[in-house]
């Protein structure tokens, strides 16, 4: 497996549990494809928002990049690094 998307809908809302893409493959816009995806799949079931988590070792600055805004910061969550919350507004555009 070099990547994949998995998620959620839930009342209006896609909530993306788990985004990853192969060492090697990374920084050539397959995350940011496999998440366009899930979004436009969300955005077609009737979804208006979604959300996802990261941490600090893990990719909290690809995010804004996409249009999610940052709504909270959990520190120590793991011990000694920051869980990250992220929220975005879908338009069918």
């Amino acid at each position: 497996m070099l990547g994949g998307c998995l998620g959620e809908i839930w009342g209006g809302w896609l909530a993306v549990n788990i985004l990853w893409v192969t060492e090697p493959l990374r920084g050539r816009g397959y995350g940011r494809q496999l998440l366009a995806a899930a979004e436009r799949y969300a955005i077609e079931r009737g979804c208006t928002r979604a959300w996802l988590t990261t941490f600090s070792f893990q990719a909290p600055e690809f995010y804004p990049k996409l249009g999610y805004e940052s709504f909270a910061v959990l520190d120590d969550h793991p011990l000694g690094h920051r869980h990250h919350f992220f929220q975005k507004r879908l338009s069918a555009s």
